[in-house]
């Protein structure tokens, strides 16, 4: 497990050199015992790390959001894990440009509409996407959605799956 904690520090220096530095979720967050060095846990933290560890294409996505909804996004993929369900966060911050691109999915350019607005919350990085998958395949239509919406709201954000317009249940963004 520390091994998995110091390359995950290790490739969050190197992408950070020359910024700020992201607030890793409370499952990576180790301190230590200034005698021997040893991380130092909770039995609290002990159970949840050893049951739940953050995949790296979860980690890379969290990293590029709010501080807060990366510590709201670890625990809410945390106990969707507890629940035997496999989701990870599949889309983070996005640049305008990005967001233009994907608008134009199903419209201008070829493919299915992916999304309904240009003004997304992803563009200041306050929303996450999250994907139940089977295996390594993709899973676009589960009632765990509904799961993950009803944990996502107990945790204080806001679910698409909510939305009476145009509903989007794989997306959490803060409120």
């Amino acid at each position: 497990m520390t091994k998995i904690l110091t390359w995950f520090r290790k490739l969050w220096r190197r992408r950070f050199a020359n910024g700020p530095q992201p607030i890793l979720p409370n499952s990576l967050r180790l301190s230590t015992r200034k005698s021997t060095g040893a991380p130092k846990r909770s039995e609290k933290q002990k159970t949840a790390t050893a049951a739940f560890v953050l995949d790296p294409r979860s980690a890379k996505n969290l990293a590029t959001v709010n501080p807060r909804l990366q510590q709201l996004g670890a625990e809410l993929l945390r106990r969707l894990a507890a629940e035997g369900l496999t989701f990870k966060v599949t889309s983070g911050a996005r640049t305008q440009a990005q967001q233009d691109a994907l608008y134009a999915k199903g419209r201008t350019h070829p493919g299915r509409k992916v999304t309904w607005t240009r003004r997304s919350r992803h563009i200041g990085g306050n929303a996450i996407d999250i994907t139940l998958f089977s295996g390594k395949n993709p899973v676009w239509e589960s009632k765990h959605y509904d799961t993950a919406g009803r944990i996502g709201k107990e945790l204080g954000l806001v679910w698409g799956g909510d939305w009476r317009r145009t509903t989007d249940k794989p997306h959490f963004e803060l409120r």
